[in-house]
């Protein structure tokens, strides 16, 4: 009896857990600043740290006294859907975009390598850097040479004439917690002394086949591994930093590039595209991308799905056409959008427009 009793107690007390939920957003945003606990004299004050440090607030929209509704933060990784891992190509360079952060992605690239049978000579995850040993190979065609690279007979492989080189550079993806992986090969004819000290990377791959192959056979090998380990590198979160941010302004809200301005122009198009906004036009020259963007329904529900479904309701009048122009500043690009050569689009109807070219940026 006390036995069916106990049961019967625990099924409501775990059933009951769901009524004791609820929503307390409204207490935290309600929540008041309170003074620290004072010590009594006669007793010992411990050192207080602040674990979480509460920024200056930069009022960059003037908005100090209006009442507002704060929505969602914008989130560290990417909700739009993409492929995971895609590798991407502007003129002759190429690199793995992996919609993942550089933490989880390292430990994979090392692992390529050991299953590849392929020793580095070097790797500093803070820097993002990993380079192969120099590595002997039999001639022919750039698979075979790198099929012959992977073999643990190679060395017995009396007609080799070159030896081989590669180098991985990691940095953080355009699109918040994502990477991108860059390759580079370099050669020299068997016999010929190595200077490591005379190895200039940066320059271009010596040869591009060879250094195509090699950075396909890293894409599809992240893609089988990548989810089966939930192992990752403190180090490698320290890579880089952002490189792309937008600024909030009263005035002139602005989307900032870490990029050259070809892999700039490049982005922000695809962005475009990729987020189904209308591009009417486009002049190279003068930088600026003509679009059409109905801000009115950017806050209606389903607003991002109907841009993927290709919704054609989007008004496409005068109201709606905007220039999205991207400017040079040192080793930044620079994205604003105008209503017309001479003014300025509305400061919140520009911000939210930048938002969603960030969002969709790659």
């Amino acid at each position: 009896m006390n036995t069916r009793v106990l049961a019967s107690s625990l099924v409501l007390l775990l059933s009951g857990c769901g009524w004791a939920t609820y929503d307390r957003s409204e207490q935290y945003i309600n929540a008041q600043t309170i003074d620290r606990v004072t010590i009594p004299e006669q007793l010992d004050e411990p050192a207080f740290d602040d674990l979480l440090e509460i920024p200056e607030a930069r009022d960059v929209r003037e908005l100090a006294g209006e009442k507002l509704e704060i929505g969602l933060p914008e989130p560290l990784a990417s909700a739009v859907s993409v492929d995971q891992i895609v590798i991407k190509r502007l003129g002759d360079s190429r690199w793995v975009f992996v919609d993942a952060p550089p933490a989880m992605v390292w430990p994979r690239l090392r692992q390529f390598w050991e299953d590849a049978n392929m020793n580095l000579a070097y790797a500093d995850p803070s820097r993002g850097v990993m380079e192969s040993e120099w590595m002997a190979g039999r001639d022919g065609e750039a698979e075979a040479i790198f099929d012959s690279l992977k073999s643990l007979t190679v060395f017995a492989n009396s007609g080799a004439s070159m030896r081989h080189k590669f180098r991985l550079r990691v940095e953080p993806g355009i699109r918040a917690g994502s990477t991108e992986v860059y390759m580079e090969h370099k050669s020299l004819p068997l016999g010929v002394p190595v200077l490591e000290e005379a190895v200039t990377w940066s320059t271009g791959s010596d040869d591009l086949e060879l250094e195509g192959v090699a950075l396909n056979s890293l894409a599809f090998y992240l893609g089988d591994h990548l989810n089966t380990s939930t192992q990752v590198s403190k180090l490698a979160a320290m890579i880089g930093g952002q490189r792309a941010e937008l600024i909030p302004d009263r005035q002139k809200p602005v989307l900032k590039y870490k990029l050259k301005f070809d892999r700039a122009w490049a982005t922000v198009g695809n962005a475009l595209e990729d987020a189904r906004i209308n591009v009417e036009d486009l002049d190279r020259n003068s930088a600026i991308y003509y679009v059409y963007y109905d801000d009115s329904r950017a806050d209606e529900p389903g607003f991002f799905s109907r841009l993927f479904s290709g919704d054609a309701e989007m008004a496409q009048g005068s109201a709606n056409r905007y220039l999205v122009h991207l400017d040079r500043h040192e080793d930044e690009v620079h994205v604003t959008v105008l209503k017309d050569s001479a003014t300025l689009a509305n400061a919140l109807v520009a911000e939210r427009l930048l938002k969603i070219i960030k969002q969709y940026s790659t």
